[in-house]
């Protein structure tokens, strides 16, 4: 048996040397006398809202020599608008670099010692298929396929066309196919409340429009890289760019105001800007009236709003009244289209009427939200909070009040925090005051989301199939459209219907329950009473989708396109719970990974230049579909995730059967049969080298792109969106798309007056589901970031880093000699010299939870009391693999468990328990020498 030690420590200093088979770019650089040919091609990962770019790719004696942004984006219809070109970073152009360094998994590598001990044994491909379909089938034969978590993530794989094998494999077999954007805290709960949807964005030419552009909320110097220039471009135009940040980060450089605010205060700020909007009278009573809740009744007896159900028997739950300054009478609120008509609804006032339950009175929403801002968050008492001086909140509510059009450029940052609904909220009530949002120079951006429309073989239904079918087949669904129902809304009640049922579960909720981090975080929660009853109240109402009884222990995992054991916050905690019960961990990467390191079976993916693949989640920033060309064939013994999955359900196949095991049973207790595994997989028409076939198909079968030929396309690298279509990821823009023109969300809204998703059918700001009323957040308000970890000094809060994708160029040799080369931590100068540090030295961070260490860069760039670890470091980078996020503790917000409301139920992307990290609380002091040996991640033991 060949055994084979890792070198980890290797794998923390620069990566300079080639593996076996490698080969030196630089040398053949020199070498080089023109290229054999240059291919199209791209890198399909999310890299901070900006997604794939188009790359020439030049190949000489058959390796990738170098690649380069292409530059051919048309230009848009407005020749006052700057084009895309040149989209690209640093990143993408030193991918070539990568395909051969020592990360690179070359071939099936099975554990040889503990998990984590970095000791492998080199396999066949049969030999490692074998040995984990017979593992597989042996769990699902006793405890069924809901006993398998899928780790999924947004880097390489399942981004594309070629990543479609996963998805209908583990579909083939039963088991769920998850949904992470809870756990990787891009859930943007606060705009789902409000808007029913987290999906909406606009292209990025369209800050050019903008008169002012709010950088609140991310750092678009760092994470947006390929489109900043379109902010620095609207900058000398003209446009306004205001970056409001605890830290003086680099877009704040760029900017023309920074807003210096305490951390996790942005709700309060957004408030007191809100208050003097109010109070001076500044907002627009049209777009108040007409596209939020803001002139609803709400009953002063119970705090709810007056719906029809209180006025006649049998009436309905979601009907909604308003008082009419024309006649003074209350009417219901047109449900159909958000246009008034000649109704004038009040937003001041407080009248009586007759219900059935006796007389009550009513006052409209915004009655009540001004007296709430006035008591609680004029501008000093704002300042207060948030340490921004009450001068300039007004000044800054005057400017976005009297701006033509503002326009805000954020990322993921609010689900990071416990609170982030609340920001989110918060925030969104600045812009609807306003009228900032759907149309031209003025928008609200929240998941930028574009995805083709197209069905073929293997992959997701599309919407416009759903929507047949149900016609159909749904008895509801006459109904629904009988009471103005969109497609958005009948497409958002499936999609909630299938977390229900327990098709797509919620990771960030198994990450709870199943991953330890529950037990962290029931004392740091402040609420009305214990996180635990609230738990107890979501399950027994069955308002989450693990209602139907305790979560089945986890005994397989696969982590294809995510590194699941670096990314988890309380990363110690998580890897003790799992690891324990863990029969399988199989990872399939093209580069050895965290979470490869933990795993009992290694499988080399082929990167992204060595395979043909589609794109299949876009962004609306940039509106193209993206192609991906094979420039080389597989390095190595890798294989394409199509090619993997669909040999692994044959296998699985091909064992039962030699084992004479026919079936088993899935959660639902409906018999699953191993024969014709395969088949289902590439629904019979592809086979495992078919990975070309299946994104040409995909291409020609979108419907919402410009006509291309496939090989044109394949020549351009690129084909403009002309639609939204009806895609599940795209509708919640609501907006027309046309090639050429900026994609401007929400605009189906405010020009055509379609109706929202939520259960007002309005922007709804008043929540009056029974906990929203109980823990005062049936308004937009602030509450204090909880103390996750323990009470000590140092807020610990993050990013996404300028020189990495998430994890994939976290160890890269040229992007590492660009910054400090290890993972560091940025703290204040002031914070270091109480601790006796400087820059440089090295630092133990710690809490109640865990410790790492770090070294320390010192900025005064950052906020004393705060402390700056961009993410991405992969956990062998720190010493002992004693990795940063172990810290982060995570308390659960009970409000997010809320459900049974309306739009307010899990769906794939929100409403559902998320992780947060940014209320972390640390403390640092200077670490005396280094540890000796390697210590296993898990309980701190030598490693051998």
């Amino acid at each position: 048996m060949s055994i084979l030690r890792l070198d980890l420590e290797g794998l923390r200093q620069f990566p300079s040397r080639c593996g076996d088979g490698g080969y030196s770019l630089r040398a053949l650089g020199k070498s080089a006398g023109g290229w054999d040919r240059v291919v199209k091609g791209s890198h399909a990962t999310n890299c901070g809202y900006q997604r794939s770019c188009n790359f020439n790719l030049y190949v000489k004696d058959g390796i990738v020599l170098r690649e380069e942004q292409v530059g051919n984006y048309p230009p848009p219809n407005d020749s006052r608008v700057p084009d895309p070109n040149p989209r690209g970073c640093a990143q993408g152009a030193c991918y070539a670099q990568r395909m051969a360094d020592p990360t690179r998994v070359k071939y099936p590598l099975k554990r040889a010692g503990e998990r984590g001990a970095g000791r492998w044994q080199r396999l066949s491909w049969d030999q490692a298929l074998t040995e984990i379909a017979d593992t597989l089938i042996d769990i699902l034969v006793s405890e069924g396929p809901q006993a398998i978590m899928h780790g999924g993530g947004t880097r390489v794989h399942g981004q594309e066309t070629q990543g479609a094998g996963a998805g209908a494999f583990f579909e083939a077999l039963g088991a769920p196919l998850p949904s992470v954007n809870t756990e990787i805290g891009d859930d943007h709960q606060g705009v789902a409340v409000t808007l029913g949807k987290v999906v909406l964005g606009d292209s990025a030419d369209h800050w050019f429009y903008a008169d002012l552009i709010l950088i609140w909320g991310g750092n678009p110097a760092c994470t947006n890289v390929a489109n900043f220039h379109y902010i620095a471009e609207a900058r000398y135009n003209g446009t306004r760019v205001v970056v409001i940040s605890p830290d003086y980060n680099a877009s704040a450089r760029h900017g023309d105001l920074w807003v210096p605010v305490n951390i996790g205060t942005d709700a309060a700020l957004a408030l007191g800007l809100a208050q003097v909007i109010i109070g001076e009278k500044l907002y627009r009573e049209e777009f108040v009236r007409e596209q939020t809740d803001l002139p609803f009744l709400v009953r002063m007896d119970n705090g709810r709003l007056l719906r029809e159900k209180d006025l006649k028997v049998g009436g309905r739950e979601d009907a909604f009244y308003v008082r009419d300054l024309g006649t003074g009478e209350i009417v219901q609120a047109p449900r159909k289209s958000l246009a008034l008509g000649g109704l004038v609804p009040a937003l001041d006032g407080e009248c009586e009427l007759r219900a059935l339950c006796g007389r009550i009175r009513v006052r409209p929403v915004f009655a009540l939200l001004r007296e709430r801002l006035d008591a609680r968050f004029s501008p000093e008492k704002a300042s207060a909070v948030t340490g921004v001086a009450a001068p300039l909140i007004r000044a800054l509510a005057r400017d976005i009040a009297s701006a033509g059009g503002v326009v805000n450029v954020a990322t993921t940052n609010w689900g990071k925090f416990h609170h982030g609904d609340l920001i989110e909220r918060a925030i969104l009530l600045v812009f609807a005051l306003c009228g900032h949002m759907g149309r031209r120079g003025a928008s609200f951006s929240a998941l930028p989301i574009l995805a083709p429309e197209t069905s073929v073989g293997a992959l997701e239904r599309g919407g416009e199939q759903i929507l047949v079918s149900a016609a159909g087949a749904d008895p509801r669904y006459a109904g629904w459209k009988e009471d103005g129902c969109t497609a958005e809304m009948i497409l958002s009640e499936y999609a909630r219907e299938s977390v229900a049922c327990g098709a797509v579960p919620l990771a960030g909720l198994d990450h709870f329950l199943r991953g330890g981090l529950l037990d962290l975080d029931g004392r740091q929660a402040p609420a009305c009473r214990p996180l635990q009853s609230y738990l107890d109240e979501a399950l027994l109402n069955a308002w989450q989708p693990a209602a139907k009884g305790p979560p089945a222990r986890p005994r397989a995992l696969f982590q294809v396109g995510g590194n699941v054991f670096r990314r988890a916050r309380a990363t110690r905690r998580l890897l003790r719970e799992l690891l324990g019960s863990l029969r399988l961990i199989v990872t399939m990467d093209w580069r050895m990974s965290t979470t490869a390191l933990y795993s009992d079976y290694v499988l080399p993916a082929c990167g992204w230049y060595e395979r043909v693949s589609m794109s299949l989640f876009g962004c609306t920033q940039s509106p193209f579909l993206q192609l991906a060309d094979e420039a080389v064939e597989p390095l190595y013994e890798s294989a394409s995730d199509w090619r993997i999955f669909v040999r692994l359900a044959r296998k699985l196949e091909e064992r039962a059967a030699e084992r004479g095991i026919s079936a088993y049973r899935d959660g639902a207790g409906r018999e699953r049969c191993f024969e014709g595994l395969g088949e289902r997989v590439t629904c019979g028409l592809y086979g495992e080298e078919d990975e070309e076939q299946l994104a040409r198909d995909a291409f020609l079968n979108s419907a919402n792109r410009e006509e291309l030929a496939w090989e044109e396309f394949r020549e351009r690298g690129i084909a403009a969106y002309t639609a939204l279509g009806t895609a599940l990821r795209s509708m919640g823009n609501a907006c027309d798309l046309r090639q050429g023109e900026p994609l401007v969300p929400l605009t189906k809204h405010t020009e055509k007056k379609e109706p929202y998703p939520t259960l007002t059918r309005r922007i709804q700001f008043y929540i009056d589901h029974d906990w929203y009323l109980e823990l005062d957040e049936h308004l937009p308000t602030h509450k204090d970031c909880p103390k996750a970890g323990g009470d000590y000094p140092l807020q610990l809060t993050g990013g996404h880093t300028r020189w990495s994708m998430h994890s994939d160029w976290i160890d890269d040799a040229i992007l590492l000699r660009l910054q400090r080369g290890e993972p560091v931590a940025f703290v204040n100068p002031r914070d270091a010299a109480r601790r006796g540090m400087g820059d440089g030295d090295p630092m133990e961070v710690y809490n109640d939870l865990a410790d790492f260490r770090v070294r320390a860069a010192v900025s005064p760039a950052v906020r004393p009391g705060q402390m700056v670890i961009y993410h991405g470091w992969e956990n062998y980078q720190f010493e002992g693999w004693r990795h940063f996020k172990s810290v982060m503790a995570s308390p659960m917000n009970p409000i997010e468990l809320a459900g049974g409301y309306g739009h307010i139920r899990p769906d794939p992307f929100a409403c559902s328990p998320g992780i947060s990290d940014r209320d972390t609380r640390v403390d640092m002091k200077r670490a005396e020498g280094r540890r000796a040996g390697k210590r296993c991640a898990v309980d701190g033991r030598l490693a051998c």
